[in-house]
This record gives C-alpha cells, sequence and structure tokens, in this order.
C-alpha cells in the first residue's frame, strides 16, 4: 500500500474507518521531513494492513494545530480510532519499523478501558470547595502542594505533599493506588492545571478552589517549617 495524501474531508474517517493508521505530518520546505518520505513509503509497501497517511501542515494547518504539532515531522499511530503513538524527529527504517510492529501488538483491551476512564474523570466536576476538601482531608485523603518549595515551607495544608508543578510527571508513580487526589497551590490556578494532568494520566485528581490562601482565610490550621526528608 502506498501512503495516502489526507485533508480535511477524509482525515477523520480514515483514522476511524481503518484497524491502524499512521500519519506523517510534514511541510515540503522541511529537509528532514524529504528524508523521511522514502522510508516512510518503504514501510507502507511492506505493512499493507496499515494505512500510510501523509498531512501537509502547511495545507492542512487547522487539522494541525488540532493535534498540536509544534515540530515537523511529526509520527503519530492510531488503533482502532485511538491515538496510541506519538513522536517528533525522523525515524530511521528500523525504528519505524519497531513503531509499526508496537502498534500491531498492542492489547486493545487495556486502551479501551484506560480511555474509557479518562473520558468518565473528565465528566467529574474539576474542583472542590473548601468544605469538601476539609471533610476529605479529615478522612485522610491524599493532598498534594503543587507550589515552589520555599512556598510550601511558608505555610502549608497539613499533611500535604510538596510536589512542585513541574516535577509532577515524576511523582505519578509513587501515588496510591486508588482513591482520589486533592491538589492545592497558592490560589487555584497551578493545581487546576495539575488536576487536569493527573487525570489525564487516569488519576481522580480535583483541584481546591482558593487553595493555601482560602484555607488560611477560612481559619483553618496550616502547617509551616522545611520540606520532609
Amino acid at each position: 500500500m502506498t501512503t495516502k495524501d489526507l485533508t480535511r474531508s477524509d482525515f477523520e474517517s480514515t483514522i476511524l474507518d481503518n484497524d491502524i493508521v499512521l500519519v506523517d505530518y510534514w511541510a515540503a520546505w522541511c529537509g528532514p521531513c524529504r528524508s523521511f518520505a522514502p522510508v516512510y513509503e518503504a514501510a507502507s509497501e511492506q505493512h499493507p494492513d496499515v494505512v500510510f497517511g501523509k498531512l501537509d501542515t502547511e495545507a492542512e494547518q487547522e487539522i494541525a494545530g488540532a493535534a498540536g504539532i509544534s515540530s515537523i515531522p511529526t509520527l503519530m499511530g492510531f488503533r482502532e480510532g485511538i491515538l496510541v503513538f506519538s513522536q517528533p524527529g525522523a525515524l530511521p527504517a528500523t525504528a519505524l519499523e519497531q513503531v509499526i510492529e508496537g502498534i500491531k501488538g498492542l492489547d486493545m483491551t487495556d486502551i479501551r478501558q484506560e480511555v474509557a476512564r479518562q473520558r468518565e474523570l473528565l465528566d467529574l466536576p474539576r474542583e472542590v470547595d473548601l468544605e469538601t476538601f476539609a471533610t476529605a482531608l479529615a478522612a485522610g485523603a491524599t493532598v498534594l502542594d503543587v507550589r515552589e518549595p520555599d512556598e510550601y515551607a511558608s505555610g502549608h495544608v497539613p499533611g500535604a505533599r510538596p510536589v512542585p508543578l513541574g516535577s509532577l510527571e515524576g511523582a505519578l508513580d509513587e501515588l496510591p493506588a486508588g482513591g482520589a487526589v486533592y491538589v492545592v497551590c497558592a490560589t487555584g490556578g497551578r493545581s487546576a492545571s495539575a488536576a487536569d494532568a493527573l487525570r489525564r494520566a487516569g488519576i481522580e485528581a480535583y483541584s481546591v478552589a482558593g487553595g493555601t490562601t482560602g484555607w488560611q482565610a477560612s481559619g483553618r490550621e496550616v502547617s509551616a517549617g522545611e520540606l520532609p526528608r
């Protein structure tokens, strides 16, 4: 199967109507894109069961923007209409082959369950008020404080674990399995971003409206001191 040029008219239907679809986001002025093109074309001949799409980011800027393309070439892989791979850069033939075989070997049952879980989380309220949070805290809920270390040391919700927003991704594996996670910052801005990131990772997370500032203003206790070691 040769590569297929995708446009607004058939982009979505191509992804939804085929089992495995690769999409090469490219542009004519891009040197690495031109270098990757023959590698991609050769792979399309070797895998007739895969649709190899190409999307010109200059001609289809709306689609490229919706996909969050910031560097080209970028290769995305879809299985049963679900995005399962995304990586910028021109891949050598061996790496591209590994990507294709990896997508073919995916257990889609687990992936569909994960996608369904993420959709369920997105339907939940994004934040909770201080009263709801106080009740959860008293019941032993997990609380993350995503402010910077000096902010945390100056005063934080008792029992809150310091995880600066920039370090959140690295702390995901350390969170307890199951149960909700509550996220606080100064007023609720950073905690909202963190809660969204946690939900995308499949974790039930809530941003605390008003944050630590609101917690203190309501007359509730805060702890101060250095970060726990």
